[in-house]
C-alpha cells in the first residue's frame, strides 16, 4: 500500500523529529533564557513558575495526543491504519471517514454524479482563488487518486 502525507510529501524528517525540534525551541529556549535572567538577578521563584507552566503545557499536549490516539484505536482497531491517520497520511482505497480523520474537512468539494458512481474532488491547502495545492478524488466513498502541487 502506497501511503502519502497530506502536508509536505518532500520532507525527510519524521513527525517525531519535528516535534522534538519544536519542543526544544518552544520550551527549552525560553527556559534557558529565563534561567539566565533569573541567575543574574537572583530571582528563584519566577524560574520555578516558568518551569511549572511549561511542564503543564507539555503535559496537556501529551494528554491530548493520547486521547486522539485512543479515539482512533477504538474506531479503526488497526494500529497501522491508526498511525497513518494520526500522522496525516492518505492512500488509494482509503475511506472518506479515514480521510476526514487524517486531513480534516476539505476547504472545498466539487461533486459530480455519474450514472454508475459518485465522484467528489476534495480540495485542501488553498493557494489563491479556486487554487489548491492538494486535490483528492473520492469515488464511491474511497480515495481514487490525487493531484499534489508544490
Amino acid at each position: 500500500m502506497n501511503v502519502f502525507r497530506g502536508e509536505d510529501m518532500g520532507r525527510r524528517s519524521s513527525k517525531g523529529q519535528n516535534t522534538l525540534i519544536a519542543l526544544v525551541i518552544v520550551i527549552g529556549l525560553p527556559i534557558y533564557i529565563a534561567t539566565k535572567i533569573f541567575e543574574t538577578t537572583g530571582w528563584v521563584l519566577p524560574t520555578v513558575l516558568v518551569v511549572g507552566v511549561v511542564l503543564l503545557i507539555a503535559g496537556a499536549k501529551h494528554a491530548q495526543k493520547q486521547k486522539r490516539l485512543a479515539y482512533l484505536r477504538a474506531k479503526y482497531h488497526d494500529e497501522k491504519v491508526v498511525q497513518n491517520i494520526y500522522d496525516g497520511y492518505f492512500w488509494e482505497g482509503q475511506t472518506e471517514e479515514q480521510l476526514l480523520d487524517a486531513l480534516g474537512e476539505p476547504s472545498a468539494v466539487d461533486n459530480k454524479l455519474l450514472k454508475t458512481m459518485t465522484r467528489e474532488v476534495w480540495k485542501y491547502h488553498p493557494s489563491g482563488v479556486n487554487r489548491y495545492r492538494l486535490r483528492i478524488t473520492v469515488e464511491n466513498g474511497r480515495v481514487a487518486g490525487w493531484d499534489k502541487k508544490t
